[in-house]
């Protein structure tokens, strides 16, 4: 499982929602005569709409670069928020396991700890494979995974299993609870050495 720009979306799509809806206000007061009645009575009739020479303003050659900095800042913000579309795993770095230096330090990788999850999962009936990912930090971890199980595993209690024994195991190892955890089940059309099966594929979610 990997990680999304969902916060990043939200963010920028709240900004454009106001801008947009700054927008919307400001045509509804056009098409009303409502900003007319307004310019009107803090305006004298007549006045010209700009007081300002453009040419003297866009004439200079550092206007142009300016324009031109700004466009390219603008494309800059939009490649780069395409760019952060792509999902990424973003592995943790390296957990420290004491937080007090004077008393030593303890460094654990958690590449380890994830083959021990997926070891764990793999030994629980049903799957097939499995692969874990932990994130996050040693006081804050987050472990997300992704198993394949068989046609005839039972999904609610290998979820149960999985909470109460795997995840456990993983909080005991840490001695902190998993700030948060995601779980991609993916049921694979293998049919079961005996009895009767189905042809099943597809992704549960938990």
């Amino acid at each position: 499982m990997r990680q999304h720009a969902g916060a990043l979306n939200r963010t920028w799509l709240a900004i454009l929602g106001i801008l947009v809806l700054a927008g919307g206000v400001l045509v509804l007061l056009i098409a009303s005569g409502t900003l007319q009645t307004i310019s009107s009575a803090i305006v004298p009739a007549g006045s010209p709409v700009m007081t300002v020479d453009l040419h003297a303003v866009f004439g200079p050659a550092y206007a142009t670069a300016i324009v031109l900095a700004a466009g390219l800042i603008t494309g800059a913000l939009g490649l780069w928020w395409i760019l952060a579309q792509i999902p990424r795993k973003n592995p943790a770095g390296k957990y420290r396991l004491h937080r007090d230096p004077a008393s030593g330090t303890t460094l654990c990788d958690p590449s380890v700890l994830a083959s021990a999850v997926e070891h764990q999962v793999n030994t629980l009936p049903g799957v097939v494979g499995s692969s874990a990912l932990l994130r996050g930090t040693a006081t804050e971890p987050e472990l997300t995974m992704k198993v394949t199980i068989n046609n005839r595993a039972d999904v609610q209690d290998l979820l149960h299993r999985i909470n109460t024994d795997v995840i456990a195991d993983l909080s005991t190892a840490l001695e902190t609870p998993m700030r948060r955890t995601g779980i991609q089940i993916e049921v694979s059309s293998r049919n079961a050495s005996s009895g009767t099966t189905a042809e099943t594929t597809g992704t549960v979610i938990y």
